[in-house]
């Protein structure tokens, strides 16, 4: 039934939340976990920028690709994705699909709120009502 999940992580508390839930379901269904972090771009950001923010998702991979294993998850079971785009909520629904992803955590609020809406997160938002994944978001 679950059998690939994926996590959206931003390392916010939130995301931390996210990942969290997300290793319990994995570790429950014996899931494969895939781990995202989506770096947005802006037309504006120059390289020196983007070369850190690179640098700074890789670190962030890196974090939960071993808190997964040291959670007890094969690393089999256990994979990492960068991606890149203007519409974080697009690009974690392009990867779902690239992958064959049965279900996607993402926290409730990501680590840079959006005054456009209210509830939820515009990347939670999206991906409720666009996506057509079963889509678990954690507050």
């Amino acid at each position: 039934m679950l059998s690939r999940i994926l996590v959206a992580v931003d390392d916010s508390d939130v995301g931390k939340k996210a990942f969290n839930y997300a290793i319990a379901i994995s570790k429950k269904f014996e899931s494969s976990l895939l781990i995202a972090h989506i770096i947005e771009e802006h037309g504006t950001v120059g390289h020196s920028v983007v070369t850190e923010l690179e640098q700074d998702s890789q670190r962030i991979l890196q974090k939960y690709q071993s808190k997964a294993q040291d959670s007890g998850l094969k690393s089999s079971q256990v994979n990492v994705i960068e991606g890149k785009g203007t519409d974080i909520a697009e690009k974690i629904l392009g990867i779902a699909r690239e992958e064959n992803i049965d279900a996607i955590v993402v926290g409730g609020r990501g680590k840079y709120l959006s005054t456009d809406s209210f509830l939820l997160g515009s990347t939670s938002s999206k991906l409720v009502h666009y996506g057509g994944y079963t889509v678990i978001i954690v507050k």
